[in-house]
């Protein structure tokens, strides 16, 4: 809930204080160490990741206690890849597909005198380094049958994106798979789950063993699968702006095609990461996960208004008592938005771009009110029947989140922002005569804040000459008629703002 305190000199978070101990890397490394992400000219943290070694696990399983919050949202549903789902029940149709795409690229490629066989010699040279990159041992899938999984899937993938990229262009003529729209959506779901992955480098050798114009250079091999993966995961973006290709670094590394993925949302200025700024203490700083901002109603009342923009989703700027926010698609089937959260809070190489992204919504996401202001203002477009149930989305996305370094959370200078309005007089008065005032429904609240806005000007001058007389009329910093404090002394001030949803 919102409080709102009349005397009131701190917030309860004061989160560039608090000192509490360190997170710990979620990501194991058993010989020690850890790997440095690159920084721009800058001194900012990208997320392109330089690639881990082999001692690191890049493909993890998701924790249980994480998994049980939305087993659907880590699950494959049509098509598994690599070995952590391997010949899981309920996938075996998909499998004739993966076989008629490999018979296709062998076609494809025959005046190379490229067999199955042939590509399996060159995974055999790769299935060492890529057993390492997973965080359990396959033991029950021999050799063979490993190297065999190896070809089969990662065919099926970079030929996938292949024919995608030809079906877009009107190239290729209808295939079963992009027959109707669902499928490739759903196939792009199912590719960018963490435990459906393979590591980007067996995707780069087999699309550089199977081009049709030969072998080509490793280099020009990386940045047309990148691409190509990007075009194909589009549809999955979580707002309404489209990735500049050209503008994209297709020349980095990446662990596999979800690390690529989230690259994508990289921002323009991003927060420095603890990677990059250099502690001036041993202490690490953490924030709380909620309660240190108002809800989206609380900060309406105070003043704030809801925008929507385009541009990337993590583009979030506070201007001049206006909050911009692009516009979000969230449904039943928003997997990647978990996924995001719990890759980078399992991997420390990862910036916390998404988890910060949660949290923000965690904090002005307290009631469906919330809910109907955010999606009012054009910033969120859902498919769920109930403000309440995306509510509850919402909250659950940071259910099992541990608290984020205060140096790699991405909205600190915003909720600074938030917070100085909400203790400015103004704010405070707004939410005050709002807490006294039998409103019952979001028109008529609008309606009076209208009013407001207009009379702002007007109440500074009268709060500051009434201040000049008698300052005896304040309670704490801001001015209350007498006749509000007996009220007050009847009712607490909780209880008051609980009737109001505030």
């Amino acid at each position: 809930m919102d409080g709102i305190e009349i005397e009131h000199t701190q917030e309860r978070f004061d989160y560039e204080s608090q000192d509490v101990l360190p997170r710990s890397p979620l990501l194991p490394n058993p010989a020690g160490g850890e790997t440095q992400p690159e920084s721009d000219v800058d001194g900012h943290n990208s997320l392109r990741e330089k690639p881990l070694p082999d001692k690191w696990w890049s493909i993890f399983k998701v924790p249980a206690h994480v998994r049980e919050i939305d087993e659907r949202a880590y699950t494959p549903r049509i098509v598994s890849i690599g070995p952590f789902h391997y010949k899981q029940p309920g996938l075996e149709a998909m499998e004739a597909q993966k076989q008629r795409f490999l018979r296709r690229m062998l076609e494809r490629i025959s005046h190379q005198n490229k067999t199955q066989r042939n590509l399996e010699d060159v995974m055999e040279e790769l299935e060492v380094r890529t057993r390492a990159c997973y965080s359990e041992e396959s033991e029950d899938i021999r050799s063979d049958d490993f190297v065999r999984m190896m070809v089969v899937d990662g065919c099926f993938i970079v030929e996938l994106l292949r024919l995608s990229d030809m079906y877009y262009e009107n190239v290729l003529a209808d295939d079963p798979i992009f027959a109707t729209r669902a499928m490739p959506i759903s196939l792009g779901r199912d590719l960018l789950l963490l435990e459906n992955q393979l590591p980007l480098f067996v995707l780069q050798k087999l699309f550089q063993l199977t081009s049709s114009g030969g072998e080509a250079t490793p280099l020009a091999t990386k940045k047309e699968l990148n691409m190509l993966a990007l075009k194909f995961f589009e549809p999955l973006r979580l707002g309404k702006d489209v990735i500049q290709i050209e503008n994209f670094d297709l020349e980095s590394e990446y662990s596999h095609l979800f690390a690529l993925f989230q690259s994508s949302f990289a921002p323009a200025n991003p927060h420095p990461s603890s990677h990059t700024q250099k502690e001036k203490s041993t202490k690490y700083r953490t924030i709380a996960g909620e309660g240190w901002v108002r809800g989206a109603k609380s900060l309406r009342i105070a003043g704030v208004w809801f925008k929507t923009k385009s541009g990337n989703v993590l583009d979030i700027q506070l201007k001049n008592r206006i909050l911009e926010i692009p516009t979000v698609f969230i449904d039943e089937g928003t997997g990647p938005v978990r996924i995001l959260v719990v890759y980078e809070q399992y991997n420390r190489c990862a910036p916390s771009y998404f988890s910060s992204f949660a949290v923000l919504l965690n904090n002005i996401v307290n009631k469906p009110d919330d809910v109907a202001i955010l999606k009012q203002s054009g910033i969120i477009w859902v498919q769920w029947d109930t403000d309440e149930e995306l509510m509850n989305f919402i909250k659950s996305l940071t259910k099992e989140l541990m608290l984020i370094d205060m140096v790699d959370f991405q909205f600190g200078k915003l909720i600074r922002g938030l917070r100085k309005h909400c203790q400015s007089y103004p704010a405070k008065l707004r939410l005050l005569l709002v807490a006294m005032l039998p409103y019952q429904n979001r028109q008529r609240l609008e309606v009076f804040c209208a009013i407001l806005e207009g009379l702002e000007s007007e109440l500074l001058d009268l709060l500051g000459i009434l201040k000049f007389l008698d300052s005896s009329y304040f309670v704490g910093s801001v001015f209350v008629p007498w006749a509000w404090v007996e009220e007050l002394q009847s009712y607490t001030m909780g209880t008051k703002l609980a009737n109001h949803g505030l």
